[in-house]
């Protein structure tokens, strides 16, 4: 790969110096700067798309364990009153929303450092940075507020499933 790539040049670059050939060391310099920045970008790049696989996971995980809770807070017979259960059910249901949101900007970025990869074009700094914010502002954007109808939709069917019980 890139880093034998860079060894070769190396070697030719030591060969120019030993037959006094200055222009050949030169270019050989400038090939060994321009293949070691490369190795550098590819690794970065590699770790940035690890780093947002693990992010990938980890909202997996919260998204998980969020249904987890909500299936919980259904299956409680008594306890708290049924506005207290569409209150907890409507934070669950912001919280699922968040998560799949950013879920969906992890799927984008990954997207788009496989896409970079593909066509050999390097992801700057600020292209990086510009995707990180973008992908904070698709996470708070994406709250999820419930009509006034759909509250007492839901109101009503906890009320209901408790008279089936």
């Amino acid at each position: 790969g890139l880093e034998e790539l860079s060894k070769r040049i190396l070697e030719q670059g030591k060969e120019a110096a030993l037959l006094g050939d200055k222009e050949l060391m030169r270019r050989q310099a400038r090939k060994y700067f321009v293949v070691n920045q490369r190795i550098k970008q590819t690794k970065r790049l590699l770790l940035l798309m690890e780093e947002a696989e693990l992010q990938r996971e980890l909202v997996r995980a919260s998204s998980k364990f969020i249904e987890f809770s909500r299936d919980i807070i259904s299956s409680i017979a008594e306890g708290p009153t049924p506005s207290e259960i569409v209150k907890a059910q409507t934070r669950l249901e912001e919280a699922l929303a968040k998560a799949e949101s950013v879920e969906e900007a992890l799927n984008t970025i990954l997207d788009l450092t496989s896409e970079g990869i593909l066509t050999s074009k390097s992801l700057s700094e600020r292209e990086i940075n510009e995707l990180m914010r973008l992908m904070e502002e698709e996470a708070k954007g994406e709250e999820i507020e419930l009509k006034e109808e759909d509250k007492g939709k839901l109101f009503d069917d906890i009320l209901k499933d408790k008279g089936d019980r």
